[in-house]
């Protein structure tokens, strides 16, 4: 899911005259971080008040974020504006991810989303960095014209959706059912080739590794077969990802997996998330819908080249 606050990627007035202090965010302390982040999504789409310290740093591992390479902007010693910059291997390139960009209300309009990126760009050609990826809602209109006069161009299109608990249409696994069990993180992997597309950012295989919170991984087996993985961030209340071997599906285990998790869930949640699935898998978002998810946004993936130099 985009963190991308409104506004952020405007540049409704000249801002010519202003210049805003950058600092690299590995000088900056993680408290400053957070009370920042709460005033930068205070009025954005989707409730960000619940969001702790905690969280706040927990996605930021998931993400592989790099603190010498994001950037804080500060206006008279208050900072104003943040972006939080991952590096990871991305289709075999080494790539950098916008993992939220967050300005204060009333610093919107100065451009500090565009200064901001300006100000880690030799950062990111020092680590060799060639591409530059990141999610923004399909809504956001504003900020998507921003990124395309950027050079940003829309690589895919996510679709997310919302179960509540109630609405669950899971029927109960019948005997010929696989039996799903706890599974270590590291056996999540194991079943990557057999995705059909390769996941968001957000939800991939090296994410789900480096989560630094207690990830619930789900396998579904046939005897000792491991046949379908889910893994689900209790922090995010997400399903970061559920694959089930080609040969095995349209035979209840994706749903047997749903369900197992949502069982586990229902004394504390409400309800839970699945987040970026690509628009171009019909067959997957049927398995949802006909699970009694609903849609919630979608979101397009953009993607910019960063030359190695300034040219």
């Amino acid at each position: 899911m985009a963190l991308v606050s409104p506004s952020a990627a405007g540049h409704e007035r000249d801002a010519s005259g202003y210049h805003p202090r950058m600092i690299k965010l590995d000088r900056v302390s993680r408290e400053q971080l957070h009370r920042t982040f709460l005033e930068a999504f205070s009025d954005y789409a989707m409730d960000a008040s619940r969001v702790t310290e905690e969280s706040l740093l927990a996605r930021a591992a998931k993400n592989a974020v790099d603190f010498d390479l994001s950037v804080g902007a500060f206006d008279d010693g208050r900072m104003v504006g943040f972006v939080l910059i991952g590096a990871d291997l991305w289709q075999g390139d080494l790539a950098a991810f916008d993992a939220g960009t967050g300005i204060v209300p009333e610093f919107r309009g100065e451009g500090l989303a565009k200064r901001m990126f300006d100000h880690a760009l030799p950062g990111l050609r020092a680590r060799g960095v060639t591409r530059f990826l990141l999610e923004v809602l399909k809504d956001n209109e504003r900020a998507i014209r921003a990124y395309r006069k950027a050079g940003f161009e829309t690589t895919r299109e996510f679709a997310c959706y919302a179960l509540p608990f109630e609405s669950l249409a899971a029927p109960a696994p019948g005997g010929r059912a696989a039996s799903v069990r706890a599974i270590d993180r590291s056996r999540v992997r194991s079943l990557a080739g057999e995705a059909d597309w390769q996941p968001s950012w957000e939800n991939s295989f090296s994410s789900i590794e480096r989560a630094r919170d207690e990830l619930v991984t789900l396998g579904a087996f046939r005897g000792e077969t491991l046949v379908g993985i889910l893994a689900y961030s209790p922090i995010l209340n997400w399903i970061l990802t559920i694959v089930v071997e080609r040969s095995e599906r349209r035979k209840g285990i994706g749903t047997a997996l749903v369900r197992s998790l949502v069982d586990q869930l229902r004394e504390k949640r409400k309800y839970v998330q699945v987040t970026n699935i690509d628009a171009s898998d019909s067959g997957m978002l049927t398995f949802f819908e006909r699970l009694g998810f609903k849609h919630w946004v979608d979101q397009y993936e953009m993607e910019c080249l960063i030359h190695g130099d300034a040219s």
